[in-house]
C-alpha cells in the first residue's frame, strides 16, 4: 500500500452471531472518535458454526470490516496471528469481540506508543488507574501465572494476558511468522520472543475490565493447558532456542510474504462457486474435474494454458479454503525461487458416523500421511511431498509438469523439476475426506502405489520407510506368533502387536471422545487397520509394476 491506516485492529470472533454487527459498530465508533477514518477493522472467524460469517457478510455496513473466515476453530491465538499478518496498518491491535474490554483504550494506546516510541503498548488489570471488576479466585491465579511468567522470560510485565494490545507492524512482519501457539499462551510467546528480537519496549496501561465469567470446568482447562504451553515456549526459547535458530535459517523478517502478489486465476470444478472475500480481481476458471482420485495434471493444463493470471490456484471439489487464501499464498510466488504454495489441509467436524470416522482416521498419527491435520503445524517450510487438496502454482510450472502426473503427485513432480515447494500454515484448507470404507481405501491404494512407483523409479523417500516397515513389520510378528512356538525374537514381534493394538485404540478412543460417538470411534480403530494393509498391498504393487 502507498499510504498504510495509523492503525489495523484484529478482532478474533467465535460464535457471536447475534451480537457481532452489534459490538464491531461500538468498537468503530470509539475508534472513530479519537482517530477518524485513520483505521482498520480485521475480523477473523475462527471456525464460527452458526452463522457468524454469514452475518458479517450480509448484516455489516459495506467496506467496514475486513472479513477472513476458516471451517474449523483453531484458537485465539492462531486467529490474531492470522489477522496480524494480514493487517495492513502501521500499527496493529487486537481486543476479544465481547467487549469486556472497553476499545477506546485502542486509541489512546496508539497516541501513546507513537509519543513514547513504543515497540508495545498493552493493557494490564493491576496498572493503578485499571478499572477491574474480576473474581477474586481469578485475580490470585493470575497472579501466581504472572510470577511463573516472569521468572521464567524476565518479562518486566505484570499481567502478559489482557487481551488488549497494540504493536508495531515490525513486530508482525518479524516476530508473527515464527509463532507456534494457537490458544492460550499466545500473548506470553508473542511479548517473550519479540523481546528476545530487541523489541523490549513494553508499557503497559491502564484498562477497564467487566469480566463475564462462566464455567468453572473450562476456567481449569484453559489454565492446565495455558501452564504447559508457558513450559514449551521456555524450552523452546531458552533451551532449544528454537527461533533464534529459524531467524538465523530464514532471515530478519523470517518467510514474511512479499506485498505484492501476482495475478491470480482460480480452478474449479464445473458449477462449483469460488469466495474470496479480500484478494480483489480474481479469474475463476471451471475444469471439468469432478473427483480427484484418478485425477492428472493433464486434466487442467488446457485451462491453466488459457487462463489469464500469473498464477493459478487450484482447488479440488469438496475444500473450503479460508478468507486468506490467496492472499496469504500468492505473494510468496514473487519470489523467483518457489514454484508453489501449500497450505494444512483439515477435516471438518461434522458429518455422518463413516465420514467423522475417516477425519479420524486421516488425522491420526498413526496413519499413512494423507496430508490432514488435527492441529495446525506452526513451521513454515519447504516440502518435497504432499498431498495437497489445494495448491497455488506459477502457470509457467504447471505447464511444465507431465501431463501423466496425478494431482496428488503435483508436489513431488514440481520439486523434481528443481523448483521449491513452500508450506505455509498462515491460511487452512478444510476438505471432507472420502468416507470410510471403499472410498477412502480406494484413496490409500492409489497414494500407496503412487509411493511404490517412485521407489521403482529410485525416488526413496524417508517418509515411506516407518509406514511401509511398521506394517510389514506387524504382519511378520503375526505370522511368527500364530504358526511357531514362541522364542525370544517372536515374543518381542508379539510384543509390537501389543504395542501396535494400543496405538490403534487410543487414536480410536481419543476420536470417539472428540465426536461423542462409541461408534465413531470402532470404525476409527478398524479403519486404521485395514488403512495400514491396503497402504502396504498398494506400495508392493506400485513397486512391482512401476
Amino acid at each position: 500500500m502507498t499510504t498504510r491506516p495509523r492503525l489495523s485492529v484484529v478482532v478474533p470472533v467465535f460464535n457471536q452471531a447475534a451480537s457481532i454487527i452489534g459490538n464491531l459498530e461500538v468498537v468503530r465508533s470509539r475508534l472513530r472518535d479519537a482517530l477518524g477514518d485513520d483505521f482498520e477493522i480485521v475480523v477473523v472467524s475462527d471456525g464460527s458454526i452458526d452463522a457468524t460469517e454469514d452475518e458479517l457478510v450480509s448484516g455489516a455496513p459495506a467496506g467496514a470490516y475486513r472479513v477472513f473466515h476458516y471451517d474449523r476453530n483453531l484458537g485465539k491465538g492462531y486467529a490474531v496471528r492470522l489477522g496480524a499478518l494480514e493487517a495492513q496498518g502501521r500499527w496493529i491491535g487486537f481486543i476479544d469481540a465481547d467487549l469486556d474490554l472497553d476499545p477506546r483504550a485502542l486509541a489512546t494506546y496508539v497516541l501513546r506508543a507513537e509519543d513514547a516510541q513504543l515497540d508495545f503498548a498493552i493493557g494490564s488489570k493491576r496498572h493503578p488507574e485499571s478499572q477491574v471488576f474480576y473474581p477474586r479466585s481469578r485475580v490470585v491465579a493470575s497472579w501466581c501465572f504472572q510470577q511463573l511468567v516472569r521468572l521464567l522470560f524476565r518479562l518486566n510485565v505484570r499481567d502478559t494476558q489482557a487481551g488488549l494490545k497494540v504493536f508495531r507492524r515490525e513486530v508482525a512482519e518479524q516476530v508473527m511468522p515464527l509463532l507456534l501457539v494457537k490458544r492460550y499462551a499466545f500473548d506470553i510467546e508473542l511479548l517473550a520472543v519479540a523481546r528476545a528480537f530487541g523489541f523490549s519496549r513494553i508499557e503497559e496501561l491502564p484498562i477497564t475490565l467487566d469480566y463475564r465469567f462462566s464455567g468453572s470446568g473450562v476456567r481449569s482447562r484453559a489454565v492446565l493447558r495455558a501452564v504447559i504451553d508457558t513450559a514449551a515456549i521456555f524450552y523452546r526459547l531458552r533451551i532449544l532456542r528454537y527461533y533464534q535458530r529459524r531467524r538465523r535459517l530464514a532471515g530478519t523478517f523470517g518467510f514474511t510474504r512479499p506485498r505484492d502478489a501476482p495475478s491470480v486465476s482460480v480452478l474449479v470444478s464445473r458449477g462449483r462457486e469460488f469466495k474470496e472475500l479480500d484478494f480483489p480481481g480474481v479469474d475463476v476458471v471451471s475444469v471439468d474435474v469432478r473427483d480427484l482420485r484418478g485425477a492428472v495434471v493433464g486434466d487442467y493444463q488446457p485451462a491453466v494454458a488459457a487462463a489469464g493470471g500469473e498464477v493459478v490456484a487450484i482447488l479440488e471439489p469438496a475444500a473450503r479454503p479460508a478468507g486468506n487464501w490467496l492472499s496469504a499464498t500468492t505473494p510468496f510466488l514473487a519470489r523467483p525461487e518457489i514454484g508453489a504454495v501449500v497450505t494444512p489441509k483439515m477435516a471438518p467436524v461434522t458429518g455422518n458416523a463413516r465420514e467423522r470416522a475417516a477425519a479420524g482416521v486421516t488425522e491420526s498419527r498413526v496413519g499413512v500421511g494423507l496430508g490432514y491435520f488435527r492441529h495446525t503445524p506452526g513451521n513454515i517450510r519447504y516440502v518435497r511431498e504432499y498431498p495437497a487438496s489445494a495448491i497455488v502454482v506459477r502457470r509457467s510450472t504447471m505447464l511444465t509438469v507431465p501431463a501423466a502426473t496425478r494431482l496428488d503427485d503435483l508436489v513431488a513432480a514440481i520439486a523434481r523439476q528443481g523448483e521449491l515447494v513452500l508450506y505455509t500454515p498462515e491460511a487452512v484448507v478444510v476438505s471432507n475426506p472420502p468416507p470410510l470404507f471403499a472410498p477412502h481405501l480406494g484413496r490409500v491404494w492409489d497414494r500407496a502405489s503412487s509411493r511404490g512407483s517412485g521407489v521403482r523409479r529410485g525416488d526413496v523417500r524417508v517418509s515411506v520407510v516407518p509406514r511401509v516397515s511398521l506394517a510389514v513389520g506387524i504382519v511378520v510378528a503375526v505370522v511368527a506368533a500364530v504358526f511357531f512356538e514362541l522364542s525370544a525374537s517372536e515374543a518381542a514381534g508379539v510384543a509390537v502387536v501389543v504395542l501396535y493394538a494400543a496405538a490403534v485404540l487410543l487414536a480410536a478412543a481419543a476420536s470417539s471422545l472428540r465426536h461423542q460417538s462409541f461408534r465413531v470411534g470402532a470404525l476409527v480403530a478398524i479403519g486404521i487397520v485395514l488403512t495400514h494393509l491396503v497402504y502396504v498391498a498398494g506400495f508392493l504393487r506400485g513397486v512391482a509394476r512401476g
